[in-house]
This record gives C-alpha cells, structure tokens and sequence, in this order.
C-alpha cells in the first residue's frame, strides 16, 4: 500500500509524474518529501531524499513544516472509540472516533448540537489544501455531515487533548 499519497490540493499543479520503488512496486509519489516527514517509519530514506519539496510554494512549504511543530494527531493512529477534545476560536467539540474516517462530532449549536456521525476528511490552512485524516493546530478541521451537500470547516483549532479511556 503506497503511503506516499498524503496531499491533495485543488488549487495547485503538481507534477505527479515521479516514480518510486516502495515494496518492490513502482508507484507515483507526489508528495514524497512531506511523506518523509510525517512517516518516517514507513518509508525507505531511498524513496524520498529531499525537502522542503521543490515543486511546492514557499507558503505550502511553510505551512507543512508548521502543522509538524504545532502537532496534531492522525485519526487512523487512534483505537477505535477514543475521544479528542477540540478546542476551536469559536467552539469546542468533542469527537468519538468510530473508525476508518468516521467520528461522532458534537459541540456546534446548528451543525452538531447532539453527537451526530461524520466523515473526518482532515485538517486544512483555510484554504483547499487538505492533510487528510489529521486533526491540527492551527489548522481548519474538515468534515463531511449527512444533512448538508458541503464540507463543514471549523475555525482554527487551538488545542487538543484526548480524554482517557473509562476503565
């Protein structure tokens, strides 16, 4: 399974003609270097050799290496039914993760009063650049809510904390 697919923008040109060998398959790494970053352990140092990225903005550069210093935590790095505590400018959510993406979100007057059940797409800079299944500082969460055709973004998250497991 390749790891290397870990950005997607809908407002840049990236060239997504690099090829790798991962696992002994050739694969198409666009985001190799950030890759580098955030999964070290996943990766042979051979794949990816070289950042900040040449093929991205200073601004996107910049906010890459940000989201690694101000800390975040991948949904799929938590057990299943482990809650995060969300604290936004304006909100603070509580979030069960239910597994592969999904959570139970509440906390928002309108969107989420009660917990209701969510696709988490991620966490972005305030504009369309998304890192997918991440929950950041300083970052925009991203979800999908049954009842509305469009992403529902947050303001930006000040802290998180995850609460202990009830024994």
């Amino acid at each position: 399974m390749p790891v290397c697919a870990t950005f997607y923008s809908h407002e840049l040109a990236i060239p997504a003609n690099s090829f790798h060998l991962l696992q002994g398959r050739a694969t198409t790494c666009q985001f190799a270097a950030y890759t580098l970053i955030e999964r070290r352990r996943d990766l042979d140092s051979r794949i990816c050799t070289s950042f900040p990225h040449p093929n991205l903005s200073d601004r996107v550069n910049h906010n890459i290496v940000q989201s690694e210093i101000e800390g975040g935590v991948y949904l799929g790095d938590l057990p299943r039914e482990s809650t995060l505590e969300v604290e936004t400018q304006n909100r603070s959510y509580t979030i069960v993760h239910c597994g592969k993406g999904e959570a139970l979100i509440s906390g928002h007057p309108e969107f989420c009063p009660e917990p209701v059940r969510v696709k988490i797409e991620g966490s972005n800079w305030g504009g369309s650049m998304l890192k997918p299944s991440f929950v950041g500082r300083g970052m925009h969460l991203e979800f999908r809510h049954p009842g509305y055709e469009r992403p529902i973004i947050t303001s930006k998250i000040l802290e998180i904390r995850q609460r202990a497991r009830a024994s």
